[in-house]
């Protein structure tokens, strides 16, 4: 007979769907602003519009929320920054890494200075940006700061703010960017900081024959210069060869291709050549020896785009074309993330997204903090 294994015991005491409703209306004064942060709460986890949900807090008229709700962008991004940094607060954390990324949210309203063009689609297709900064490790990742992108602002910008913020809620050692970011401004500007910077190498024929030399000579660390229109910066360059695929990862990749994909066009399609090597730069001065395990450590800010699919287990689904709102709801489904991750750091152990929903769910039926045990679940027993 199989022994059933015994169930998990976490301690929850973070999780308080009654504290965000207080700090939400400490923030958004208008009549019944608490119950409207528990219904914003209640669409989040199960993933549905806020109006489908009035009904649940004693009939909240239709589209009330957005009769109240007439706050500018930069309100929210207050509010918003005040709420991670009260998140950043739970947890003791210092010499952190950050990446920085962009993500896109699809968007079908009147175009103005918050309204992207999105890349390689058709002219009439348009997307909100947001930038966020997160602590980043192998195992965790953690939203510190979010802003809405304008069409305005430049990329130099953007990272000096989001640093600026993530700098006063944690104490920042390295900030990793991807391949959107090479830029020798911003480089300068965060070296300026005094925050040490990795970011991938820019491949072009100049690279591949610094690769050619380097191989020839068995060097993995050269002197590199990053040039931009005004500025340039030495950095560091640490190269490695690429490694091979095993077999089992090359027939997954052919196997997630699209269904009805026109094989024949692909075939005639000109394949892109692969180069044999991968690079970073960083003004880090590492050892040879450990340029490889360096090089590896960098990908753990596959955990950010991990946790941009993960914040989509809790997006609500609007229509409105109101830009504090869409900011406002994407800043709720990173906040709602970070509970999670939060849960897991604090108690070492895995909690799936399904666990916090089912937590979510039931802070907002008792209406009152949660006291002593719950049985969550047949693997799952919660603690406050």
């Amino acid at each position: 007979m199989k022994t059933p294994y015994s169930p998990r015991v976490c301690s929850v005491r973070h999780v308080d769907i009654n504290l965000f409703a207080r700090r939400f209306a400490e923030w958004f004064d208008f009549p019944r602003n608490r119950e409207y942060a528990r219904c914003l709460a209640n669409a989040s986890v199960r993933r549905t519009s806020l109006e489908s949900v009035y009904d649940n807090y004693g009939g909240l008229p239709p589209d009330s929320f957005f009769l109240s709700f007439k706050y500018p962008v930069e309100t929210v991004i207050s509010a918003m920054d005040w709420f991670f940094e009260c998140q950043a607060g739970l947890l003791d954390l210092h010499g952190c890494t950050v990446a920085i990324d962009l993500n896109d949210v699809e968007y079908w309203g009147r175009v103005d200075e918050y309204v992207h063009p999105k890349k390689g689609l058709t002219k009439n297709t348009y997307v909100l940006r947001y930038a966020v900064a997160s602590m980043v490790d192998e195992k965790r990742k953690l939203a510190l700061a979010c802003m809405p992108i304008s069409t305005n602002d430049k990329l130099v910008d953007i990272v000096r703010i989001l640093l600026e913020k993530a700098m006063s809620h944690v104490l920042v050692d390295v900030v990793l960017f991807d391949r959107g970011f090479y830029n020798a401004t911003l480089l300068k500007t965060v070296e300026e900081m005094g925050v040490d910077y990795v970011i991938p190498l820019r491949k072009s024929k100049g690279t591949d024959r610094v690769w050619e030399e380097s191989k020839k000579n068995g060097e993995c660390k050269l002197r590199h210069t990053v040039k931009g229109e005004t500025d340039q910066i030495s950095a560091w360059l640490y190269l490695d060869e690429k490694k091979k695929e095993n077999k089992e990862e090359v027939d997954r990749k052919e196997t997630g291709k699209r269904k009805g994909q026109n094989k024949n066009k692909n075939k005639n399609r000109k394949k892109r050549k692969e180069r044999e090597y991968v690079g970073v730069i960083s003004n880090m001065d590492v050892r040879p020896e450990l340029v490889e395990d360096f090089m590896d450590w960098y990908f753990v800010r596959n955990n950010v785009e991990t946790g941009f699919k993960e914040k989509n287990q809790y997006k609500i689904r609007t229509c409105s074309t109101d830009k504090a709102y869409r900011f406002l709801i994407y800043c709720i489904s990173l906040y709602l993330m970070n509970l999670v991750q939060v849960v897991r750091i604090v108690n070492n152990t895995f909690f799936r997204n399904d666990e916090m929903k089912k937590l979510v769910i039931l802070l907002l039926i008792l209406d009152k903090p949660l006291v002593g045990e719950h049985r969550l679940s047949r693997t799952l027993i919660v603690i406050a």
